[in-house]
C-alpha cells in the first residue's frame, strides 16, 4: 500500500472504540457540568512504515488494518513495521491540559500468549513517515505487555506528560510512535494488526479557566458603579447578582459562584457568600445575610467564579449606599384648582396648574402622583428579565418619577383630572434609592366636560345617517374630536368655531351601532367619552317629513303629512305594508323597487295618535314584528 488520501482531522470510530471491551477501562466522562473535561483531537495522519521498503509511507487505508511488529509475507519476505499518529492540539490553546490517552484496538496477534506494546512521543510531524525518514523518539511513555484479551484487546495508553508539556511550550501538534521493544521488534511471534476501523484516537483531559461578565455586574437591581456617586439601594439591596460563563459548558450547566462584601468604612467586617449551585449564562445571586447590610452605610462587594477545578480572579469592586429611610411627604398647591373643602369647582376644560416641594429636604430627588386610591408604599419598579437579573428602575432616570428642579425643590405641571365629580390626587416625594414617602391628598371637584353625541334624524336600514358633537358647557377651545364607531379604531374630526363638528354613518350594521366621542382642547385638556348608541327595532320603519315621533306636537288639524314605511333590518323583498290610524281600518300599500312605500294622512282632530304598521312580503307571509309609531298633533 502506498500513501492514500485520508481527511485531515478525521477521528476514526470512536463510537467503536468505546463500545468494545478491552484490556484498560477508560477513564467515564463526567457531566458537562463538571470539570475536568474530555475531547478527542483531531487527527493529522495515521499510518505507518515497513523496514522492507525503507523509502515508502503507508497512510491509513479504509478497510486495511496497520500491522505492527514482525512478520512473514506470503512469498517468505520479512518485514518491520511502527505506527504513527499525529494529532492536532490547537483546539486546546489557552486551556489547562491534564493528560490523555491514545486508544487503539487489536485486530489478530500471531501468538496471543506475548504482546509487547510501547509508546513513544515523536519530533512531530505533518504526513506519515518512511523507514527511512522515521522522526526522532523523545520519550517512552507508556507500554503494555499484558497478554489479556487477546486478540481483540481494547488498549489505552497514558500519554499525559507528553500532552502536558506540549500545552506548557504552546505547541500545538504531537506525535507518537507505536512499536514493539527493540529487543522483540524483530520477533514475528510478537507481530500482530491493529483494526483499521479503530484506528488510533487521541482523547485529551483538559479544563478551561470559568470568567465574569465585568460588564454585568449589579447590586439591587441595579448595575455597579466603581466611582461616585454611588447607587443608593432599598427595595432588594441584598441581591448581588453576576453572570459566569466557561468555554467548556452550555447555558444551564453548574458553575459556581463567590462573593465578597465589606462596609467601606471597615473592610475587616467581610462577609463572604457562596453559591454552589449556580449556572453558567444566567444570573446567579448571593443574597447577603439578614442583618448585615445597615442603613446609611456604604458596602463594596466583589466576586468570582469556579466549575470546581479553576478559578476566576475576583472582579472589580462594585460600591453601594443602603438607604431604606422615608422621605418627607411633599406639599401640594394648584394656582387654579380649589380644594374640595371650599366648595367650589374647578374651571370646566381648564388642566389644573399643581406644584409638588419637598420643603428644602434635599433627599426628595422627585415626586410620583396617582389618583383616587392612596399609593402602596414605594416605587417598586423592579422585575425579572432574561437571564434571571433583577432590573430595577433608578428614581434618578425613571419615567416614571417626575424629578424636582434640583433636590429638595419644587416641580410645576398641568394635570387633568380623569373623571367628573370628585377627584383625589396623592402625591408621593421619592428619594435616589427609591423610597417613597407618606401619600399627600389633594380633593377637588370636577365639571362635567363630556360632549354629547346626537343623530341629525332618525336612523333607517342602510341610509346614511350625521351625528353631531357638541362640547360640554363652558369648554374652551375645542378643536378636535376623538370617536370610535362600533368600538373600532380611533379617529378624528376637526371641530368647527364654535367646538361642534359632525360626521356621517351608514347604518348598515343589523345590531346596531354606538359612538363614543371625547373632545380636545388647544389648551391640553381632553375630556371623557360622551357616548350614543341606536338599535333597530325588528319591525319596518316608520318617519315623518311632518309628524315626528319625539313627544312635541306637530303640524295641526286638516296638515297633511307624509308617512314613509321601510324595510326590517335584513329584508331583501317587501310586497306590501299593511297599516292604520288609531286602531280604525287597516289599508295596504305596495312597496316600491327600493321596498320602501309612502302614504299621505290628514288630522281630522288634534292630540295623540297611534299609527300600526306591518310588513308582508310577496308571498303572502307576514313579519314578526309590527311598528307602533306614536306622535302628537297640534
Amino acid at each position: 500500500m502506498l500513501r492514500s488520501t485520508r481527511p485531515r482531522g478525521l477521528s476514526i470510530a470512536l463510537a467503536a472504540v468505546l463500545g468494545a471491551t478491552g484490556l484498560a477501562v477508560f477513564a467515564t466522562a463526567e457531566p458537562a457540568a463538571a470539570a475536568p473535561h474530555y475531547a478527542y483531537a483531531p487527527s493529522v495522519q495515521i499510518g505507518y512504515t515497513d523496514r522492507a521498503s525503507t523509502h515508502t509511507a503507508y497512510d491509513w487505508t479504509e478497510g486495511v488494518d496497520l500491522p505492527l511488529g514482525a512478520r512473514i509475507d506470503t512469498s517468505g519476505g520479512k518485514h518491520k513495521s511502527r505506527v504513527y499518529a499525529t494529532f492536532d492540539l490547537s483546539q486546546f490553546a489557552g486551556k489547562e491540559v491534564f493528560g490523555g490517552t491514545v486508544r487503539i484496538r487489536e485486530r489478530s496477534a500471531a501468538d496471543c500468549t506475548k504482546r509487547a506494546i510501547e509508546i513513544w512521543r515523536t519530533n512531530p510531524v505533518s504526513e506519515t513517515p518512511t523507514w527511512a525518514s522515521a522522526p526522532e523518539e523523545l520519550t517512552k511513555l507508556d507500554e503494555i505487555t499484558t497478554p489479556e484479551y487477546c486478540p481483540t484487546a481494547n488498549l489505552t495508553f497514558d500519554v499525559s506528560v507528553a500532552l502536558k508539556d506540549a500545552a506548557a511550550k504552546g505547541e500545538t501538534r504531537v506525535t507518537f510512535a507505536l512499536r514493539v521493544p527493540e529487543k522483540h521488534e524483530g520477533d514475528v511471534s510478537y507481530g500482530r494488526t491493529l483494526n483499521w476501523y479503530n484506528s488510533v484516537s487521541l482523547s485529551v483531559r483538559y479544563n478551561s479557566a470559568p470568567a465574569l461578565d465585568e460588564t454585568q455586574l449589579y447590586n439591587g437591581g441595579r448595575l455597579c458603579a466603581t466611582a461616585a456617586p454611588y447607587p443608593a439601594l432599598s427595595v432588594v439591596a441584598d441581591k448581588l447578582q453576576v453572570i459566569g460563563s466557561d468555554p467548556d459548558l452550555q447555558q444551564f450547566d453548574k458553575l459556581g459562584y463567590e462573593f465578597a462584601l465589606w462596609p467601606v468604612d471597615d473592610p475587616s467586617k467581610r462577609t463572604e457568600i457562596s453559591v454552589p449551585d449556580g449556572s453558567a449564562g444566567m444570573f446567579s445571586t448571593g443574597t447577603v445575610p439578614a442583618g448585615v447590610l445597615v442603613d446609611g452605610r456604604s458596602y463594596s462587594w466583589q466576586a468570582r467564579v469556579s466549575d470546581g477545578l479553576a478559578t476566576s480572579a475576583w472582579s472589580k469592586v462594585c460600591t453601594f449606599v443602603v438607604d431604606k429611610t422615608l422621605p418627607s411627604r411633599p406639599q401640594v398647591s394648584s394656582s387654579n384648582y380649589p380644594t374640595a373643602d371650599t366648595g367650589q369647582w374647578t374651571p370646566p376644560g381648564v388642566p389644573g396648574e399643581f406644584t409638588f416641594s419637598a420643603g428644602g429636604d434635599t433627599d426628595v430627588i422627585g415626586f410620583v402622583y396617582q389618583w383616587s386610591d392612596p399609593p402602596s408604599s414605594g416605587v417598586q419598579g423592579c422585575n425579572v428579565v432574561t437571564g434571571g437579573r433583577f432590573d430595577c428602575d433608578d428614581p434618578l432616570t425613571s419615567d416614571r418619577v417626575l424629578k424636582a428642579d434640583v433636590p429638595g425643590g419644587t416641580v410645576t405641571l398641568p394635570i387633568i383630572p380623569p373623571r367628573p365629580f370628585t377627584n383625589t390626587l396623592y402625591v408621593q416625594s421619592v428619594d435616589r434609592a427609591g423610597n417613597t414617602s407618606a401619600g399627600v391628598g389633594y380633593e377637588m371637584r370636577v365639571p362635567w366636560t363630556e360632549p354629547t353625541i346626537k343623530a341629525i334624524g332618525t336612523p333607517e336600514w342602510g341610509k346614511p345617517l350625521t351625528l353631531k358633537f357638541t362640547p360640554a358647557p363652558g369648554m374652551p377651545g375645542v378643536t378636535k374630536y376623538e370617536y370610535r364607531l362600533n368600538n373600532g379604531e380611533p379617529q378624528f374630526v376637526a371641530a368647527a368655531e364654535d367646538g361642534t363638528a359632525t360626521i356621517s354613518i351608514i347604518t348598515d350594521n343589523a345590531s346596531g351601532h354606538s359612538v363614543t366621542a371625547r373632545s380636545h382642547s388647544a389648551n391640553g385638556w381632553i375630556s371623557p367619552y360622551g357616548n350614543w348608541s341606536f338599535a333597530f327595532d325588528p319591525g319596518p320603519g316608520v318617519t315623518s317629513d311632518v309628524y315626528l315621533s319625539d313627544g312635541e306636537p306637530h303640524g295641526g288639524v286638516g296638515v297633511p303629512g307624509t308617512f314613509t314605511f321601510s324595510p326590517p333590518v335584513g329584508w331583501s323583498e317587501v310586497g306590501y305594508y299593511r297599516y292604520s290610524f288609531n286602531g280604525e281600518d287597516f289599508f295596504d300599500v305596495p312597496a316600491g323597487p327600493d321596498g320602501r312605500a309612502s302614504v299621505t294622512w290628514t288630522p281630522e282632530t288634534s292630540g295623540g295618535v297611534n299609527l300600526d304598521v306591518f310588513v308582508i312580503r310577496p308571498d303572502g307571509t307576514w313579519g314578526d314584528y309590527g311598528n307602533f309609531y306614536q306622535f302628537i298633533v297640534a
